[in-house]
Order: C-alpha cells, then structure tokens, then sequence
C-alpha cells in the first residue's frame, strides 16, 4: 500500500511527457521549412521586342532552370514544389539522363547566349519541332542562329554524353618482390554503352588495410586509372591486403529535379550538381614480397675417418630477422595455393690439408677440393647432404652457400638473400688417418689418438695383458699353498731358499 502514491506519480510523469513531446513534435513539424517555392523572374537570356523571353528562369531561393512545356503559363509568380524526376515517372531513365546531362552543364550558366542555347535544346529534346524551335530562337534577335546553332550541338553533346550512372573498379596487385600498387578505374554507363574513362579523370579516396601507401599512410586520395605504390604490412609468409575506394561528387548519372507548378504552368528542370558517386573494394591474397635470410649451420658426419670413408654434411638450416627482412620462410604461389620457396644449398668439401685447418673468411686461393654436392632446401629444418669419398690422409672441411640466383624468380628468388659460410669451422672439419699396419703376424697396435683428448689407444691393450699376467702368478701362489702339509713341514725344516715365480705369457 506505501507504493501506491509514488506509483500514481510516475505514472502521471510518464503521461505528461507523452503530451510533451507531442506537442514538441508538432511545433517542430509546423515550423519546419517548407519546400514551396516562387518562381520570381528572369535568368540569362533573352527579352524580344515584343515581350518574349528566351533563356533561364530564376527562383526565390536563388535556382535556376529551363522550362519543360512550351506553350503553357511561364514560371514568373508561380508557386513551385521541388520533386525528384524519378518520382514523376515522366521519362525513361535514357531521357532522365538527357536531360540531368542539360540540367548540371547549362542551365546554370550565368551567359546568356548558352542560357538561350539550353533552354531552346530542352524544348527540343522535349518534342517541340525544329520549325517551331527555329521560330523561338528568333527571340534572341541578331544573334537567333548562333543561338539555335549551339542549340542544336547541345541536344547532340547530351545525347553523346548523358549518362545512366558511374561505376568504380579496383584493382589491388601484389609484386613478387619490392611494393605492390593499387589503381582505380571508373566506368560510365553512357546511353549508347560503358566507357572506360581516361587515366586522371577524377580524384579518387583509398583506404588500405594491410599496407600502406609510399608515405606511411593507410589512406590517400589518388588519380583514378593511376597507379599507386603500396607497401605489404606484416610479417606472415602469405598477406592479404584490402583496399576500399569511394568518389565523391561525379557529373554523371540521370538524377535530376524537377520544380512542379501548383497551377497548370510550365514545370522547369532545375539547375544542380550531380550527386553521383562510386564505391568499390577488392582484396589480393599473396606470397610477401618481403626478402628473407636464409642461414645454415653445418656439421661433418665424421670428425675422424680413414681414406675411402664416405663423409657427409648435415645442415640446420633456419631465418635470420631484421629491419625490413621476412622473419619467416617465404613461400610462392601455385596452382593449388602456396608452397614454400626452394633454395639450393652447394656443399663443398676442401681438402686434404696436410696440416691444421685455420678459421678464415674463405678457402685460401687454389686450395684443393674434393668434390661439391647439392641439397634442395624448402624451409627451416634438419637436411643431410649427398656423401663424398675422402681420397687420402689429412684435413678436410666442408664449407656451404646459397646462390639466389640458382631459384627461378617467379618461384622467389627475387625474394632470397644470399649465404654463404665461413672456412675452417671446426663442427665441419674431418681428420682422415691411415691405420698403421700389422707386424709378426700380430696387429699392431694402434697410434691414433682421439681428437682434442691425448687418449692413446694402446693403454686399454696394456692394461689387458698386465691384469692377465697377475692372475696367472696368483693362481701359482694359490697352487703352492694348498700342497699337502707333509711336503711343506719338509721344507720348512730346510734351509730357506729363494723364492721362485713362474709368467705364463697371456
């Protein structure tokens, strides 16, 4: 019950602003402008001697335009409705376009002769006969037939020119290497068919996502039918990139308005702008036209090995980064998609050295070599190379590179950086050692030592025979001491004498 009064009062509240906006919504429809309007004189023309009046009509809000119906009342004192031709449904929209094309080019032409010229073309185009037009031209005085002449090019022109609309296309292409472009070209669909319009021909506004154009921006307003110089944001193998393009006012199409009398007077075709406009967008999916590093460590399948071994190099191949560099593998396009790019790696191994090999930046200037292999690399990972044959005793070392110029362009190779490796690291350095042949029939025992230990491998053979000879003289101490106690009380009630140990040869 304690609700009920504050119920009552939001209720009252609630209906009070319901009669309050009513009554806003009135007072504003009541004192909107109205679209009535006057037609209150003359334009540019021409007053004959006897009262006629040849040229544009003027309004009271300042418009200007051709009349429509020859032989009715002139627009002087009339009062007037701005409608949308298309609402009147009085013309195809082929004579739409005719007379939109009159309307934005003449009829607001501040000379009087072109004033004349239109308003005697827009009769024409309207029906009225060529005798009764050159009849009319006459109101211009001495000047009737350049008036009626022009006339005449006028009607030809908008029918040439006139136009249903405008169209815009555009085009997003990404290079394979380096910056892309971005182009948009406008078409008119002319009565008679589309015209491609010329390079240049309007400004045109673009929005980028997914690049950016040569300055850094994503936006920029560009000459229609140019090129433009796009550059790929991102740091993926494949990028897509979006571009969004929209005119503004263009002078085409067949929008027009109409001025309609409240009276059985003449309509007139108003003087105004053409609001058409174009908008498009496209996308372009590719390869990044980024460059890339490719990097490879190596590593010798044996650091230690005998002539006639068959060596090899396992490679660890991976991407360098950096400023303006793809931190990825690139990939290119195919017929079914993207695939990686493929890089040759030429692995060579230098040698024999008779001695150490130093680390420098390339093999020392007619060094000898004992062959070059190569590997087909499409990506980061573990690769092994072809094996070569070490041909004799000494050092050897593999040195590796990547030439782009070996990758079909069109397949990349525009987009690899080049590598190539250092000499002498030790990870890719071979020994080759011949063992050392057997003697008495026996193998000799061998002298190589393993790399960088000091560890001879003769010490595990002496190490054997030594523990072999002390279990013999253990087993003949052991035999000694177990003979019966008769024969050793024997002894030991002799003269001692010395002891006596027995090597059995292992």
């Amino acid at each position: 019950m304690t609700h009920r009064p504050f119920t009552l009062i939001t209720a009252l509240c609630l209906a009070g602003l319901a009669v309050f906006l009513g009554v806003l919504h009135s007072v504003l429809t009541l004192s909107a402008p109205a679209r009535a309007l006057t037609g209150d004189g003359h334009g540019p023309g021409y007053l004959s001697s006897d009262g006629w009046w040849l040229g544009a009509y003027h309004f009271d809000d300042g418009a200007l335009g051709f009349c429509l119906n020859a032989g009715k009342l002139a627009p002087v004192g009339v009062q007037y409705t701005y409608t949308d031709a298309a609402e009147t449904g009085w013309w195809t929209p082929e004579q739409s376009a005719v007379f939109a094309y009159v309307a934005r080019t003449w009829a607001g032409s501040a000379d009087r002769r072109t004033a004349a010229a239109g308003q005697l073309a827009t009769w024409m185009f309207a029906g009225m006969p060529e005798a009764e037009a050159r009849n009319r031209a006459g109101r211009a005085g001495a000047e009737a037939d350049l008036v009626y002449g022009r006339a005449v090019e006028m009607l030809e022109e908008a029918r040439l020119r006139a136009s249903t609309g405008v169209r815009a296309a555009v085009v997003v292409e990404l290079a394979e290497a380096g910056p892309g472009r971005v182009r948009v070209e406008l078409t008119v669909d002319r009565i008679d068919g589309p015209e491609l319009l010329p390079p240049g021909a309007h400004p045109v506004a673009v929005t980028l996502t997914g690049a950016t154009f040569a300055g850094g921006e994503s936006t920029a307003t560009i000459s229609s039918g140019t090129d433009a110089e796009i550059h790929v944001s991102g740091s993926e193998a494949r990028v897509s990139v979006r571009a969004e393009a929209s005119t503004g006012d263009l002078p085409y199409g067949g929008r027009l308005t109409v001025a309609v009398p409240a009276t059985d007077a003449q309509a007139v075709l108003i003087a105004q702008p053409s609001a058409a406009g174009a908008h498009a967008e496209a996308d372009a999916t590719g390869p990044s036209p980024l460059p890339f590093q490719p990097r490879v460590v190596t590593r010798t399948s044996q650091a230690l090995a005998h002539p006639g071994a068959e060596i090899a190099d396992h490679l660890t191949v991976s991407v360098d980064g950096g400023d303006g560099l793809l931190p990825t593998w690139g990939v290119r396009s195919t017929e079914d998609g993207f695939a990686p790019v493929t890089a040759v790696v030429e692995s060579t191994l230098h040698g024999p050295f008779a001695d150490e090999i130093q680390l420098a930046a390339a093999p020392p200037a007619g060094s000898p070599a004992v062959c070059t292999v190569e590997t087909v690399v499409d990506g980061v990972g573990e690769y092994t190379t072809p094996s070569c044959t070490l041909p004799a005793d000494g050092f050897y070392v593999w040195t590796d590179r990547i030439d782009p110029t070996r990758v079909d362009p069109d397949g990349g190779g525009a987009r690899v950086r080049p590598w190539i490796s250092e000499f002498g690291v030790v990870s890719e350095i071979t020994r080759a050692q011949t063992p050392v042949p057997a003697t008495d029939g026996k193998p000799a025992a061998s002298t190589t030592r393993l790399a960088d230990t000091g560890y001879d491998a003769r010490v595990p053979a002496l190490w054997a025979a030594g523990a072999a000879a002390v279990g013999v003289l253990l087993t003949v101490v052991e035999a000694v001491r177990r003979r019966p106690s008769r024969r050793i009380t024997a002894r030991r009630s002799l003269q001692p004498r010395r002891a006596r140990t027995t090597w059995i040869a292992p």
